[in-house]
Order: C-alpha cells, then structure tokens, then sequence
C-alpha cells in the first residue's frame, strides 16, 4: 500500500485499535520532547488525526514540565546529600561549607547546634565515617540509611552502628540535618516513608 492509498483509508483499516493508542501515546511523548519549532506539525498531526484538543495537549505538556521539575530537584537533593557526606567522610571542611546553609540546624543523639560555623568542631569530635546502604528521598527531604563506624583520636575503630542520617537540601545545601538510631524517628522527622525509596 502506498502513501496515495493510505490516506484514504480509515485508521480502523489500517490499525487495529491497540496499535491506534499505542501509536497515538508514541506521537504524544514524542511531542512532549520537540522544540518549539518542531512542535507544530506534530500538535496538527495530533488534533486532525488522533482528535486530541488543544486542553488535553496542554495538560500533558504541564504534566511533563512538572515530572522534569521534581525530578530534577529530587536528583539535586540526592547529589548535595551524597556530596555532603563524602566530604564529612574525607574531613573536607571547605567542601562541606561550600555544600552547607549558613544557618544549617543539625540534630545529634548529643543535641543540636545552629550555624555552619560549628561544623569544623562538630566533625572532629564526631569522627565518624559513613557508609550509605539504601536512600530515601522526596523533593527537599533525603533519608540516608548507613553504617556508620566511630573511630578514637588515634584512629583506631571504637564502634559501628546502623544510623539514619535526614537532610533537608534548599537550593543545593543541607539546610538541616538531624542523625537517628531508628528509621521510624527519621521518616517521623523527615515525612517520608519506605515508598520513597531509591532504587
């Protein structure tokens, strides 16, 4: 069957109805990635051919920039939280500054302090190393499970332990950081759940 033939058919002889939707989301997802320029002879295609409105079309298209929204948000948190505990982990105090709110606020089984000004003091004493098992994570809020190992000042291992590390990440720093011995008092704190997981 040729072009000139095809196009006076009807979609039911040429598709069946499966193939007709499959094609018609294919069409829309692809409309969804083009530029500007090349986005109106796919909207044509799509509202003379498929019978999708100009509304439905835009409500797709405003679902997709807000996926991309989240999800780029979601994929910064989880970067800023990595980053973070890479250079605790390394000691890299110019590093973690850089990666910290001026007013970070962080919670510790020993209390809590305010200011970015006592992380320098706050890493020596805790000499701790972390390793991350599974990530938790939603928009701004980031649950880190891990292994944390505790280590003396001559840098012999004195303890190891599983922790929950909750950070709250706004515009690329850790805002606030609380540290719990149990997964129900991070998600309570942080409002996230087991469905949240990153896999």
């Amino acid at each position: 069957m040729n072009y000139s033939e095809l196009r006076t058919k009807e979609f039911g002889e040429v598709f069946s109805e499966n193939e007709y939707y499959s094609l018609r989301e294919s069409l829309i997802q692809s409309f969804l990635f083009l530029d500007e320029s090349n986005k109106v002879e796919a909207k044509n295609l799509l509202i003379n051919i498929f019978g999708l409105s100009d509304e439905e079309l835009n409500e797709r298209s405003t679902a997709f920039i807000h996926h991309n929204s989240n999800k780029s948000l979601l994929l910064s948190t989880i970067k800023t939280a990595e980053d973070w505990v890479e250079n605790s982990n390394n000691k890299d105090i110019p590093g973690l500054l850089n990666l910290t709110h001026s007013d970070i606020e962080i919670i510790g089984p020993k209390g809590s302090i305010s200011g970015s000004h006592h992380l320098t003091d706050w890493i020596e004493r805790a000499n701790l190393h972390l390793h991350t098992l599974r990530r938790f994570a939603k928009g701004h809020n980031i649950v880190l499970e891990q292994q944390g190992t505790w280590y003396d000042e001559k840098g012999q291992q004195k303890g190891h332990n599983i922790v929950f590390t909750y950070m709250r990440v706004i515009e690329g720093k850790v805002a606030f950081l609380g540290r719990y011995d149990n997964k129900v008092e991070a998600f309570q704190v942080s409002e996230l759940n087991k469905g949240n997981l990153i896999e």
